[in-house]
């Protein structure tokens, strides 16, 4: 956590410091969590796990593999971010007679990740410390569509029930996946495979 924090701002006991709008920060509710945020294509991810899990590796290789595709991709953040739920879109005035809604089309409200402002456009690559990700490949902040657990290998199971898909965060459901730490390869081929069955596919 040293490494995230601002010295010109950041306290001991309340972690570090992140450029939400007041508005947001003020009237939303948040939550600050262990995790890597990416956005790859039209989707935010979560990569959530301890340290040592192999976060800061999985996003660089994921971001690589969206380049090598031809794929828009940037970081929010490398370790920690500040989770806020924005308020539900209020519902627009429809025309007479109402259109049939169309599947996968309903209004829900926002899971929005913002990074710590001491390593905006930061990343720690273990052997070399901290380094930049370039000024065209962060962005300040991202809506979240996935929330990724790094865990032990022999805790995933091979077909997970519909209700290890989803998890809950600040009462906002959010698909799920399990991914092996440390295993680079699989956990990010697991990723792109499934963000590739989506409504809007890779």
């Amino acid at each position: 956590m040293s490494l995230y924090f601002d010295p010109d701002h950041d306290q001991a006991n309340d972690g570090p410091i992140f450029d939400v709008p007041d508005a947001i920060a003020s009237s939303c509710p948040s939550e600050i969590m262990h995790a890597a945020a990416i956005v790859i294509g039209p989707y935010g991810v979560l990569l959530r796990g301890g340290s040592g899990s192999g976060k800061s590796l999985l996003q660089r290789t994921i971001r690589r593999e969206a380049a090598a595709l031809s794929m828009p991709s940037a970081l929010v953040s490398d370790d920690y971010v500040k989770l806020v739920r924005l308020p539900e879109p209020q519902p627009q005035p429809q025309p007479q007679p109402q259109a049939v809604p169309q599947s996968g089309t309903s209004e829900q409200p926002e899971l929005r990740a913002y990074g710590p402002v001491a390593t905006r456009g930061l990343q720690e690559v273990r052997g070399l410390g901290i380094i930049s990700v370039g000024e065209n490949n962060f962005a300040f902040d991202a809506p979240m569509h996935l929330l990724v657990d790094l865990c032990p290998a022999d805790d995933i199971h091979r077909m997970p029930s519909s209700e290890e898909t989803v998890r809950t965060c600040l009462g906002y459901p959010v698909a799920h996946l399990s991914v092996p730490e440390r295993s680079v390869v699989e956990a990010c081929d697991l990723i792109f495979a499934l963000l590739s069955t989506w409504k809007e596919p890779l």
